[in-house]
């Protein structure tokens, strides 16, 4: 088995070290994203939008 060059090696760990910090600011922003608040306005909306979907007739029921 080859083994890397040794500046090699050190650029494989850099990239490493970038994609897990990367990562780990990722994973933070969409957790307190995923932790706010729907708006009630947006909330109204989805309940109209479900209201006006069960009403209507499936392709089923013709």
């Amino acid at each position: 088995m080859k083994k890397k060059p040794s500046s090699q090696q050190k650029t494989d760990a850099d990239l490493k070290r970038r994609g897990a910090k990367i990562g780990d600011q990722l994973r933070r922003l969409y957790d307190d994203v995923a932790q706010e608040d729907i708006p009630d306005e947006f909330l109204k909306l989805l309940e109209e939008a479900d209201k006006k979907q069960s009403s209507k007739p499936s392709a089923s029921d013709t």
